[in-house]
């Protein structure tokens, strides 16, 4: 069990790489991403809701070396914990794209996912979650079906437990072709590498920032964004 989390996130990780490389150019550019987490349980409404879970995340993302806004999304969700460390969850996210050209364009998501907190030994942790996504792009009429498979590992790096390293990793599959531009097959790839904080004593609130990798198909060239991600991440 030692292993597994090295041995996935590498593996994850080698699949985005051989994609990102199979084009011969790519286009690259500097951005610096944001992004709020909270979420927790209803118990303090109801204790019978003990098992009821919320969530809620909001995001900012800059293009050109972080000079000019690319996309903002807002997205909450309702969930349940079938056990102690699986919860699936649902929810709706609302994405406004600023395009370099043309017009901004909206697009809602109905999403669903599966996040499991695997047992393994050791002072480290390791988390998978499984989202579907369905797209619905303004101005579209096509419902884009998306997959996205997370892994995230996370290692203590003081005494006190308050420091910790973090990298995880992130692939999309497009499961069908759209009028808006979607189509089938893996399109993206996310690789983050960085540190973490914990803010407060009963390690509710952290701060984790660091290097993240993007690489998106795109016809013609691919892209590649090196940003600096910036995370706060609550828990209630």
């Amino acid at each position: 069990m030692k292993n597994i989390p090295s041995l996935l996130l590498a593996g994850v990780a080698g699949l985005g790489l051989l994609s990102s490389t199979a084009s011969a150019q790519l286009d690259h550019d500097g951005a610096l991403w944001e992004m709020f987490l909270a979420q927790g349980d209803l118990a303090g409404i109801d204790p019978d809701w003990k098992n009821m879970r919320w969530w809620f995340d909001a995001q900012g993302r800059w293009r050109d070396e972080g000079e000019q806004l690319d996309t903002t999304i807002v997205r909450p969700g309702i969930g349940y914990a079938l056990t102690e460390r699986v919860t699936v969850f649902a929810g709706y996210a609302l994405i406004g794209t600023h395009p370099k050209s043309g017009d901004n364009t909206t697009e809602n998501r109905i999403w669903q996912q599966l996040v499991w907190n695997v047992p393994i030994e050791g002072d480290y942790k390791l988390q998978l979650r499984s989202r579907l996504e369905q797209r619905y792009v303004e101005d579209a009429d096509d419902t884009g079906w998306r997959f996205r498979q997370f892994a995230k590992y996370t290692r203590s790096m003081s005494a006190d437990g308050k420091r910790y390293l973090s990298a995880w990793d992130e692939v999309f599959y497009e499961l069908n072709d759209t009028d808006f531009g979607q189509n089938t097959g893996l399109r993206q790839n996310r690789a983050f590498v960085g540190l973490g904080w914990f803010l407060d004593e009963a390690r509710t609130i952290a701060f984790e920032g660091g290097y993240l990798n993007q690489w998106i198909s795109k016809p013609g060239d691919d892209r590649m964004n090196h940003a600096l991600s910036l995370n706060l991440l609550v828990t209630f």
